[in-house]
């Protein structure tokens, strides 16, 4: 054998080693797409049923946005659990008492409210 066909076997033997490395990369790089199948039926967790809540939306939003506040900005009357317990027993629904879940006034148009308070004199006008 020359040199020139030991060169050339010598190259295709290494470039048989880079399509089989290839090709098993390939072979695991479409296996990933097995992973992302979702989960068998006999396998999946109902989803936990919750408690419905008698809290109103509105008043649910405006507490989160009460937790961001910073500490300083907090009452802390209401974290005394005396008062809260009080604050929670005076909340209780009276007689022919219901919860509120669709509040008439959220319907209005809020700049419909600002309209009537500019006419009404309790808002500058520009």
């Amino acid at each position: 054998m020359t040199v020139a066909t030991k060169q050339t076997l010598h190259l295709i033997s290494n470039m048989n080693r880079i399509i089989i490395a290839l090709t098993a990369l390939l072979a695991c790089a479409s296996a990933q797409v097995f992973l992302n199948q979702p989960i068998p039926l006999a396998l999946h967790q109902p989803a936990p049923v919750r408690e419905a809540s008698l809290a109103h939306p509105a008043v649910v939003e405006n507490a989160l946005h009460e937790a961001q506040y910073p500490d300083q900005f907090r009452n802390n009357f209401y974290k005394n659990p005396h008062i809260a317990d009080a604050l929670a027993k005076q909340s209780w629904f009276g007689d022919k008492e219901m919860p509120v879940f669709e509040r008439e006034a959220d319907k209005i148009p809020r700049d419909r409210i600002v309209k009537i308070f500019k006419n009404a004199g309790f808002v500058r006008r520009r």
